[in-house]
């Protein structure tokens, strides 16, 4: 996809990615211990090692934010004190500091999934930047930006048994989509100009994670000791910095070098996407059962709106997952006018059902869907032309069942065929017809079924229910997404709901949430199990931040309930202890511990007031609903045998 350079220290090249070592373009001076033999810039009286290395990742910072970061975590370590002292030192920069490097690293792809430009992070050399893997791998494969900036030893030490030292070039494989491993600092790279200067690099890398697509990108910087000027006099530490400002002309410039020209960029963008229109407006025409399934996107605010201006023009219903952006969007009105569905994931269990709604023609748009019913539907009607439209790193069809992929942004393709629809939207068709007669008598068993509460799909329900305008919805994997997607009915409430559906982890939640905050969104709700709570309760210490408004909605049934939804659950003895995992905490203890608000609510409605009231406070609170993992089990049965015989009793009605 991206231009490769090898590196000379062996980095082999990616398919994915660009990977540059400048050790052999940018050679640094033999190291040196006390003072800088390099001698002054543009005049300057003679610096110190430490001195320059500041100046060094002064230049670094400088250029990050000239491209448009505005966000630094910060893991504390005694390499990474010059990068720490030069963002201290910049004027607009958020700096947050983390004492857990996991929880840094998602903070910041929580806030690039909400402020939708990348947040840097900055650690230390050695374990701390291999803790940044998991946040890497759910921010590449969600496209979202992120840019790591790891301290790094001299490179004389890798290899050599020195202490804090690892091999870091390389350490996040194909996950980043750019990489260098720069130079130790000297006057050289710092004045150099060209492609392969360190500066042009370092926007080079921004670029990168900036995207289209966006993605992870890794910066690794090699320090010697003094790490530190002699004296902290004169630093204007704490954000004050040089008074000037950023140098966007010379970013834009250097952009336009790098891709040709954004003129050029858009311009062969659209021919492309012309031909694209051409091609899937003349299957949406011949077509007699079209269907839209759009599946969790990285732009909601754009792709959401587009999926309801594309089933409202068209007529062809769209099922909606609920972190595709169009679920709660709120140009969403009637499904008679807009067919935008969402009970799917009952009604495509049943196999007479999926021969009904068997369609000619499916669009797909984002990712693997939320709904296991939904992906085996999709299998099922392999008869069907399937067509993805994507523009993301990485393909989007893991069953092999597209017969054409479409490399453009769903969101535009979708605005301008709806757009290209003259006069009033169109009368539904009969296929449309049933596709929401279906969907509303799943509705109707499904809301008769929501006030037990020990079923954590009503749980789901309230919290939507409770949600203002505006606000912002982050549901963990596991069951939180699914029950959101089971229990969630379509409504222009104006949300927007995110979750780390890259690699579907429940690491790093806590922390997303809260750097969900910190990009902008607001108020936060996250509706998290007590498996996911637990794995990232270090994360909270971010609630030290007042001014983040955020709700824990803590489903808790003391365990993995998820896997009492699976064969395995029979496997007693085996399955309570090694897969159900009871842990017994009192999470209580946990608020306690971070200083937050903690309440129980023991029913639905207690739990619909209770968020309500939390998003008209500031700060942090976490609401806790006890759940049996088993009772819920059979609640989620419970309902879908119900919209079963619900369903079929419309269908036998149409029959007669």
């Amino acid at each position: 996809m991206h231009p490769c350079w090898t590196a000379s220290l062996g980095v082999a090249p990616r398919a994915n990615s660009a990977a540059i070592h400048l050790s052999s373009h940018l050679a640094s001076p033999a190291p040196h211990r006390s003072r800088c033999s390099g001698g002054s810039i543009h005049g300057l009286p003679p610096l110190t090692s430490g001195e320059f290395n500041l100046k060094w990742a002064r230049a670094i910072l400088d250029a990050l934010a000239e491209c448009g970061v505005e966000e630094v975590e910060i893991a504390p370590g005694s390499r990474s004190a010059p990068l720490v002292l030069a963002a201290q030192m910049l004027a607009g920069i958020g700096i947050r500091v983390h004492m857990d490097e996991r929880c840094a690293g998602f903070f910041a792809v929580g806030y690039g999934r909400s402020h939708l430009g990348p947040a840097a992070v900055i650690t230390t050399s050695g374990t701390a930047v291999a803790n940044l893997l998991p946040a890497v791998v759910e921010a590449d494969l969600s496209d979202v930006p992120l840019i790591v900036v790891s301290a790094d030893r001299p490179p004389e030490m890798r290899g050599a048994d020195a202490n804090q030292t690892i091999v870091q070039p390389g350490i996040f494989g194909e996950r980043v989509r750019f990489e260098a491993d720069l130079p130790l600092p000297s006057v050289h790279g710092l004045t150099a100009v060209g492609p392969r200067s360190v500066i042009e690099v370092v926007r080079r890398a921004a670029r990168h994670a900036m995207g289209p697509p966006g993605g992870p990108v890794h910066l690794n910087v090699p320090f010697d000791k003094p790490l530190e000027p002699e004296s902290p006099e004169g630093l204007e530490l704490g954000g004050g910095g040089e008074d000037v400002p950023p140098n966007l002309t010379a970013a834009a410039e250097a952009i336009e070098r790098d891709t040709g020209g954004a003129g050029a960029w858009e311009g062969g963008r659209r021919a492309r996407g012309r031909d694209q229109d051409t091609l899937l407006a003349h299957r949406l025409e011949t077509a007699r059962r079209p269907l839209l399934v759009a599946g969790p996107v990285t732009d909601p605010g754009l792709d959401g709106p587009a999926v309801v201006r594309f089933a409202t023009r068209t007529g062809a219903p769209a099922l909606a997952d609920p972190l595709s952006g169009a679920r709660f969007e709120r140009g969403l009105g009637d499904p008679a006018s807009a067919p935008v569905l969402g009970a799917y994931d009952h009604f495509l269990r049943d196999d007479e059902v999926l021969r009904r709604l068997h369609p000619d023609l499916v669009i797909r748009i984002g990712r693997t869907p939320t709904s296991g019913a939904l992906e085996r539907a999709l299998e099922r009607w392999n008869r069907a032309t399937q067509v993805v439209i994507d523009d993301g790193a990485h393909r989007k069809d893991y069953q092999g069942l597209a017969q054409h992929y479409l490399h453009a942004s769903a969101g535009r393709v979708l605005s301008r065929l709806a757009d290209s629809r003259d006069g009033d939207p169109p009368p539904h068709t009969a296929w449309t017809r049933e596709w929401t007669e279906i969907e509303a008598a799943a509705w109707s068993a499904i809301e008769d079924d929501l006030a037990d509460a020990d079923h954590e799909g009503a749980c789901a329900a309230a919290t939507l229910r409770a949600l203002p305008p505006g606000a912002t919805l982050f549901v963990s994997s596991s069951m939180p997404v699914r029950d959101v997607d089971g229990y969630g009915r379509p409504a222009p409430l104006d949300i927007q709901v995110f979750g780390n559906r890259g690699a579907s982890g429940i690491d790093g939640v806590v922390s997303s949430v809260m750097g969900c905050a910190g990009g902008g969104a607001g108020p936060v709700v996250a509706l998290i199990g007590d498996i996911a709570l637990y794995h990232d309760m270090n994360g909270l210490l971010a609630a030290r931040d007042r001014t983040l408004n955020v709700v824990f909605v803590l489903v808790d049934n003391d365990g993995g309930g998820i896997f009492h939804m699976l064969p395995i659950r029979d496997f007693e003895p085996a399955f309570t202890p090694y897969f159900a995992t009871p842990h017994g905490l009192d999470f209580r203890h946990a608020a306690k511990l971070y200083g937050l608000r903690f309440t129980d609510a023991a029913t639905p409605a207690e739990l619909e007031k209770a968020v309500a009231a939390g998003c008209r406070r500031a700060g942090t609170e976490i609401i806790r609903v006890r759940t049996d993992r088993e009772r819920n089990r059979e609640c989620h049965e419970r309902t879908r045998a119900r919209v079963a015989r619900r369903v079929h009793e419309l269908m036998n009605r149409e029959e007669t």
